[in-house]
């Protein structure tokens, strides 16, 4: 089988490429079929970056020839794929948007438990529940991500996010609760105080 591969050329830090049509046996920079074509990333400003031979291409491709997914991307880019081999690459490049997107949500949520651990380890509420949630949708969202769901995923890191606000609302009512509480306590236990040294003083007056 002939593939349609790039053959890296060039210096160090500055690469130049030549498309070429190579025998699938033999190895990436082995000897070439046929050259169809070039491609400069760092071509100067107003020179072209790109030269494609574009009947040629098109013939190796009406043989069975295989381009690999750089070069599919290109010839993609400049209308030299059959409308099926166009249709599969659109395609294609659904799929790859729709897991980069989910990875992003899965990420989402990764960072929402890792969060909500270490505040559950200084929280004064129990957050333990909200903490499990936030695991259960990590687990939806990894699942969604292999599943290129990105939808799914999106949710699931939700669940995760609103389980660390949860977390972080109880954990504030908590701690009003207990400066409350403190507050009351100490307010009852200098009532105390002032009613016992009030006895206290009663106690002398009497004495005397």
């Amino acid at each position: 089988m002939v593939r349609l591969r790039l053959m890296r050329l060039g210096r160090r830090h500055r690469p130049f490429y030549r498309l070429n049509a190579i025998d699938q046996r033999t190895r990436r920079n082995g000897k070439v079929i046929e050259a169809l074509g070039w491609y400069n990333p760092m071509a100067a400003e107003g020179q072209p970056q790109l030269e494609l031979k574009g009947e040629r291409i098109q013939y190796w491709l009406s043989k069975g020839a295989q381009p690999s997914e750089t070069v599919k991307d290109i010839l993609a880019k400049n209308d030299l794929l059959s409308d099926k081999a166009m249709a599969t690459w659109n395609k294609d490049r659904e799929v790859a948007r729709a897991r980069v997107t989910a990875k992003k949500a899965g990420e989402r949520a990764e960072a929402a438990v890792t969060e909500l651990t270490k505040f559950a380890e200084g929280a004064d509420a129990d957050v333990a529940s909200q903490l499990e949630t936030a695991k259960a949708a990590q687990s939806e969202a990894k699942a969604a991500v292999s599943a290129g769901k990105p939808d799914v995923a999106d949710a699931a890191a939700g669940k995760a996010e609103a389980a660390l606000a949860d977390a972080k609302k109880a954990d504030e009512a908590a701690k009003a609760k207990k400066a409350a509480d403190e507050a009351a306590a100490a307010a009852k236990a200098e009532a105390e105080k002032a009613e016992a040294e009030k006895a206290a003083e009663g106690e002398a007056t009497e004495g005397e």
